[in-house]
C-alpha cells in the first residue's frame, strides 16, 4: 500500500508545473553561481587561494541548492494532505484498508521522490569538470548526502505543516515559519555571552555546513534523521486526531 501510494503521489506531482519551474529556476542560477566560482577561483594565484575548487563549488553550489530545497519542500507537500483535506481527497484515502504510518510514508517516500533531483543538481553541475581537474569526490559526494537528508528534513516539516490545515497557503506559511526558526536559532548564541551550544546544535545550516565540507559525523547524521522522525510522527498524530473527530 506504501508503494501505491507513493507512486500516485509521485505521478500527480511530475504532472504539475511547480516541481519543473523549481528544478529550471534553480539550474539557471546554479549554472551561474557554479561559471563565476570557477572564474573567480581561476583569477586567482595559487598563492591566493585559501580553499580547493572543490571546496569553493561545494559551499556555493550545494548552499544555494539548500536554501531551494527549503523553499519546495513545503510547496510540493501542501498538495499532499493540505489541498486533500480542502478537497476531500483524504477522506477517500482514509477510507482505504491502509493505515495511517502506511499512507504518512507513501506521501513522505513521494516527497523524497520528487525533491530528489534538486538535490543532483549541484552535483551534475560539478560533473561538467570532470576531465578537466581533479575534483575531491568524497567532498561531493558528502555535500550531496548532506543536501539530500536536509531536504528530507525540510519535507517532514512541510508534511508536518501541511497535516495542521485545510488551507494549503496557511500550510506553506507555518512550514516557512518552523523553517525560518530552525534556521536562525543559532544566531541566539550571539546575544548572550555565555556559549549557548544546544541553541547551535538545533540550527540545521550549521550541520550541514560540515557535510560541505567533506566531514560525515555521526551527530550531524542523528541530527537530520532525528528531527526528520519527529515532524513525521507530529504529522501522524495530527492525522490519527483528525481520524478521531
Amino acid at each position: 500500500m506504501i508503494a501505491t501510494i507513493a507512486a500516485r503521489e509521485i505521478r500527480s506531482g511530475l504532472v504539475t508545473p511547480l516541481l519543473w519551474v523549481l528544478l529550471g529556476v534553480g539550474q539557471v542560477v546554479l549554472a551561474w553561481i557554479f561559471l563565476q566560482v570557477v572564474e573567480d577561483f581561476s583569477a586567482l594565484d595559487a598563492g591566493e587561494r585559501s580553499a580547493s575548487l572543490t571546496q569553493e563549488l561545494c559551499v556555493n553550489l550545494f548552499g544555494f541548492a539548500a536554501v531551494l530545497a527549503m523553499f519546495a519542500a513545503p510547496l510540493l507537500a501542501m498538495r499532499m494532505l493540505s489541498a486533500e483535506f480542502r478537497d476531500g481527497g483524504y477522506d477517500l484515502l482514509a477510507a482505504a484498508p491502509a493505515r495511517l504510518i502506511e499512507i504518512l510514508l507513501g506521501k513522505f517516500i513521494a516527497l523524497a521522490v520528487l525533491i530528489t533531483p534538486l538535490c543532483l543538481l549541484p552535483a551534475a553541475n560539478l560533473a561538467l569538470l570532470s576531465g578537466a581537474t581533479t575534483l575531491d569526490l568524497g567532498q561531493v559526494a558528502a555535500a550531496t548526502l548532506g543536501l539530500w537528508l536536509a531536504a528530507l528534513f525540510f519535507g517532514a516539516i512541510g508534511l508536518q505543516a501541511s497535516s495542521l490545515t485545510e488551507q494549503p497557503g496557511a500550510a506553506v506559511l507555518i512550514a516557512f515559519g518552523l523553517l525560518l526558526l530552525f534556521s536562525i536559532i543559532g544566531r541566539a548564541e550571539s546575544l548572550t555571552a555565555q556559549t549557548l551550544s544546544l541553541f547551535g546544535w538545533l540550527s540545521w545550516n550549521e550541520h550541514l555546513f560540515r557535510f560541505l565540507l567533506g566531514a560525515v559525523r555521526l551527530s550531524d547524521l542523528a541530527y537530520f534523521l532525528l528531527f526528520t522522525g519527529f515532524f513525521l510522527a507530529l504529522a501522524h498524530r495530527h492525522l490519527a486526531n483528525r481520524r478521531l473527530q
